[in-house]
């Protein structure tokens, strides 16, 4: 456990799950590296392109967000579900855009996603 810990925490952080099972479902999670921001990134892109925008502002501008939401929930340090309560109690634009993204299914989409990461995952150990 140690030696494996040690190998990990090169990378990063490294936490103990409880089950190889887990592991399948930590692969999905957090295997997928950049992918789920840069999906979402791109699909902010888009929409900003479509609205007049040039690529490079679009760009420019969903980073920022990006990398100032990486940086807010690493140095506070708190849930994140947290973070978005406090901005949809504010009841401003981003509350309205939040309630909008969860009426269409954004978080059945993510759990979508991470079942089907998970499944892939057991599948893959299956023809090791």
């Amino acid at each position: 456990r140690a030696t494996a810990s040690a190998i990990f925490e090169v990378c990063g952080t490294a936490d103990e799950v409880g089950s190889e099972a887990d592991i399948d479902y930590m692969t999905g999670l957090t295997g997928s590296g950049p992918a789920f921001p840069a999906l979402l990134a791109a699909a902010m892109m888009k929409d900003a392109e479509a609205h007049g925008f040039s690529r490079e502002i679009a760009r420019r501008a969903v980073n920022a967000v990006l990398v100032g939401a990486g940086r807010l929930l690493e140095l506070h340090d708190e849930c994140p579900a947290d973070t978005v309560e406090t901005f949809v109690a504010y009841r401003g634009t981003t509350a309205a855009a939040i309630e909008a993204m969860r009426a269409s299914g954004f978080e059945i989409a993510v759990a979508d996603g991470l079942a089907a990461a998970l499944r892939k995952s057991v599948s893959m150990g299956q023809h090791s």
